[in-house]
């Protein structure tokens, strides 16, 4: 009987150091990521619209998901039109400069969803002039843009396709 008290007595005694253990260690426990089978760009303005475009770019942020927005970029997803603008403001510098890269890159693949993205203010980083300056581009990136957008036929996009086109061809000031 007495062993048996120990024994209880033991087992309670190391549950609780065990569970005070847990509560001091330096980080907090992770979620589990909810796995959804939307696009990114469909998540992203959902999260937009649910928490707002700050409180979107702080957790993109602190979990290092950045790389999302890109990838939709990057796969033409229509709802970057709406994703890009909302959240390039609250990129850092960093995040800005390579966002605006995936756009670049996307843009002879994807030109609809990518002139969508763009504004037509002087932006540094998402404006159209920024996005289809040929700086620093290959010489076969720039004759792709350029068919691209010229195949674009949405008369939604013609202001847009046309600045584009002057600045590909280097004609637009910067």
């Amino acid at each position: 009987m007495r062993l048996a008290r120990f024994s209880a007595l033991f087992l309670l005694a190391a549950g609780t150091v065990g569970a005070f253990s847990l509560t001091l260690t330096d980080h907090p426990l992770q979620a589990v990521p909810h796995q959804t089978t939307d696009s990114s760009s469909s998540h992203l303005l959902h999260m937009i619209e649910t928490d707002g475009a700050r409180q979107t770019a702080e957790t993109l942020n602190k979990t290092h998901k950045w790389s999302e927005v890109r990838q939709a970029v990057s796969s033409g997803q229509l709802d970057t039109a709406r994703v890009i603008p909302a959240l390039m403001p609250l990129a850092d510098a960093s995040t800005a400069r390579s966002l605006r890269l995936a756009m670049r890159y996307a843009l002879p693949a994807h030109p609809a969803a990518v002139l969508a993205s763009t504004t037509q203010a002087r932006d540094p980083n998402f404006s159209i002039q920024a996005v289809c300056s040929p700086e620093g581009m290959p010489r076969s990136w720039r004759v792709r843009a350029r068919q691209a957008v010229m195949a674009m036929h949405d008369i939604h996009f013609s202001v847009r396709a046309d600045t584009c086109l002057k600045a590909l061809d280097g004609s637009a000031a910067h």
